[in-house]
């Protein structure tokens, strides 16, 4: 029996559905199927029962997931154990909230260019990148911890972006009478915005920083955002104003705890250039 196939059972449980599976994995739909079919026959049993859609687990099907995530945890302390030294070796698929790729991708990616692991990336809200990690369809990934860590999930702290409001030289002595564009509330960097800003006279809610810099470029209004955001779309006609005190976005690495990742997340932090232990998220 190859190890493979209890994988792609154990991936089919946890998504719900074979298309949904087979998407993440990279097999084709009928692929997949089959390897399925195999195992049945090689096991003797219906593992799923297919006169529903989709196709849902039997009662000996979800037993026989139960069993396979043990034995892939036993291969995977296995292949730890003959892994030399700390360095990451395989391909990992990464997350990273929107706003931040922008100016940690370029410096991760020259840093493990010549390694001997591979990295599939994808973007996203925090949220939905914290949760994909959780259920281990993300090994790790870069988030704004704006409400805590959900359990399960260890961290350990990239680096903080102060936040300053951006408002043209023209109305920046009656900035605040003037339109609030706000990045969205809903998002990490947008929970922190609201707050620390309450509820403005006049409020705009945008999801793109750029946008928001053209507005206040165009003397439309100010805006909140961490330093770097508004540094990277600056004009002459905009000032930067201290933002609230001690307000700042927290860039933090997250793994599952307990994952082969885990084992090795100082050799992934190296990557962006973290190194001390004492940056370690309490």
């Amino acid at each position: 029996m190859q190890t493979r196939s209890l994988r792609t059972l154990v991936k089919v449980a946890q998504v719900g559905s074979f298309v949904g599976a087979a998407e993440q994995l990279g097999m084709t739909l009928s692929a997949l199927s089959m390897q399925m079919k195999a195992l049945e026959a090689e096991l003797g049993v219906a593992l799923f029962d297919r006169s529903v859609r989709p196709s849902r687990l039997t009662p000996v099907g979800r037993s026989v997931v139960a069993e396979a995530e043990g034995v892939l945890g036993r291969e995977e302390r296995l292949l730890e154990i003959c892994r030399p030294g700390d360095d990451l070796v395989g391909s990992f698929k990464l997350g990273f909230v929107s706003t931040a790729a922008v100016r940690l991708l370029p410096g991760f990616l020259q840093a493990a260019r010549g390694g001997r692991a591979t990295f599939a990336l994808e973007t996203g809200l925090s949220a939905v990148i914290q949760e994909k990690v959780l259920t281990g369809q993300l090994d790790a990934g870069v988030v704004t911890n704006a409400d805590g860590l959900p359990e399960g999930l260890s961290a350990r702290l990239l680096r903080r972006e102060p936040f300053v409001f951006a408002v043209h030289r023209d109305v920046a002595d009656d900035m605040e009478r003037q339109t609030f564009f706000h990045f969205m509330p809903g998002t990490g960097i947008g929970k922190l915005i609201a707050g620390a800003m309450g509820s403005p006279r006049d409020v705009v809610v945008l999801d793109n920083l750029e946008a928001i810099m053209e507005c206040v470029c165009a003397g439309l209004g100010y805006t909140l955002m961490p330093v770097p955001d508004v540094e990277r779309y600056l004009t002459d006609d905009v000032v930067m104003l201290p933002g609230p005190e001690g307000l700042q976005r927290r860039l933090e690495l997250v793994v599952r705890k307990g994952s082969a990742l885990a084992r090795r997340e100082k050799a992934l932090a190296r990557l962006f250039g973290v190194l001390a232990a004492e940056n370690a998220a309490p």
